[in-house]
């Protein structure tokens, strides 16, 4: 049965990457969400990482709105690839401008190179700005030490970027930095996470430096952490509809389930295509201003907002719809448990919904928005 449910998105999908959809679908869904999963590797032969590389660099050069309209393909074919691919494409978006990471897109690019995203931190509301991650200059670099956790993509990458906190020589000062580091460097070492069970084809782990030297090209001052400057700003913008497209994606997939199935009553089909139909709307909108306001506070606080609210439609479409699929043929086939089970991992992502409450009050009430 064909179904017009997600049809702008896979339309675009298939202009992007002809072929990678289908290739997806004909892939069980215990293979893809596996610690084993083919997902990354399609994704690249289908030169997935140049997505969000700029044209001149020899990329895709999609545009936000498209690109989410891709990341919500790819969470209904399978949430781990929609995971890792997230975290590559917004770290293509964070990259600051200079020789070096003009270079580095290129090739990207060029070979499908993946860029591991190395800023979580792996403790409870903690602030992914405020890095424990360790530089020391050394030479006429920086020496790096610490660890990331969880670091998606940790198998697959052929580059770690990672937030760190550098030290400036003969002082205490401080400067949040992103460091661009090779994945075979002496020093990087990946180790298990733990069995979690979720989104297990996304490769996350832990990553660990020990002394890591990195030379200078590549390191990139964000400068005070606790200021949003523009180019923080714009990477949380980013980040957070594209993370929001992925998850709406993943319920989108247990939704056309419900839809070839024809489970429940016509009423409660409408309502859940619906409910996603307008999420992916606010966001499709808050995209399309991006252009001018990603390195403003109040886009940010306008992404936050979209990004909380699909994370309730999600949590509450992912539900319903796996209520009504049922059976024993979906528990046994785990297509709706691992579905459903992605789908709660939007609430996971930082800054955390109860972290941003207080922060996004003030900043309604005229205060200046400040990212705990």
């Amino acid at each position: 049965m064909s179904i017009t449910f997600m049809a702008e998105e896979r339309a675009t999908f298939e202009r992007l990457f002809p072929g990678l959809e289908q290739r997806l679908r004909d892939t069980p869904t215990a293979v893809l969400e596996s610690e084993d999963s083919p997902g990354l590797r399609l994704f690249r032969e289908h030169g997935g990482p140049a997505l969000l590389v700029p044209k001149p660099y020899g990329g895709l050069d999609a545009t936000l709105a498209e690109s989410l309209q891709v990341q919500r393909v790819l969470g209904a074919r399978s949430p781990s690839l929609a995971l890792a691919a997230n975290m590559h494409h917004c770290t293509v978006i964070a990259m600051p401008p200079c020789p070096a990471t003009e270079q580095l897109l290129t090739e990207v690019a060029g070979r499908s190179l993946y860029l591991a995203s190395g800023f979580g931190e792996g403790r409870p509301s903690a602030s992914v700005l405020k890095p424990m991650m360790r530089g020391e200059r050394h030479g006429v670099g920086w020496r790096l030490n610490g660890s990331k956790r969880p670091c998606s993509l940790s198998k697959s990458m052929d580059y770690l970027t990672a937030s760190v906190m550098l030290t400036m020589p003969g002082s205490d000062r401080t400067e949040m930095a992103l460091a661009v580091v090779p994945a075979d460097a002496p020093g990087i070492e990946v180790r298990p996470l733990g069995d979690t069970g979720v989104l297990p084809g996304s490769e996350t782990h832990e990553v660990v430096l020990t002394d890591v030297d990195v030379p200078d090209a590549y390191i990139s001052s964000f400068g005070d952490p606790q200021a949003l400057n523009t180019a923080l700003a714009t990477a949380f913008h980013v980040f957070e509809l594209m993370v929001s497209a992925s998850y709406t994606g993943v319920a989108g997939g247990l939704v056309e389930e419900v839809l070839r199935q024809r489970r429940g009553s016509a009423a409660e089909r409408v309502e859940l295509a619906g409910s996603l139909e307008a999420t992916m709307a606010s966001l499709e909108a808050v995209a399309r201003t991006a252009l001018g306001t990603a390195g403003d506070p109040a886009g940010v606080a306008r992404a936050l907002h979209v990004r909380y609210a699909a994370q309730r439609t999600v949590e509450r479409v992912a539900a319903h719809a796996t209520e009504l699929l049922g059976g024993t043929a979906y528990m046994i086939s785990g297509f709706s448990t691992t579905y459903f089970t992605a789908a709660r991992a939007l609430a996971l992502h930082p800054p955390a919904r109860s972290v941003m409450a207080e922060p996004l009050d003030r900043f309604l009430l005229g205060e200046p928005l400040v990212i705990p």
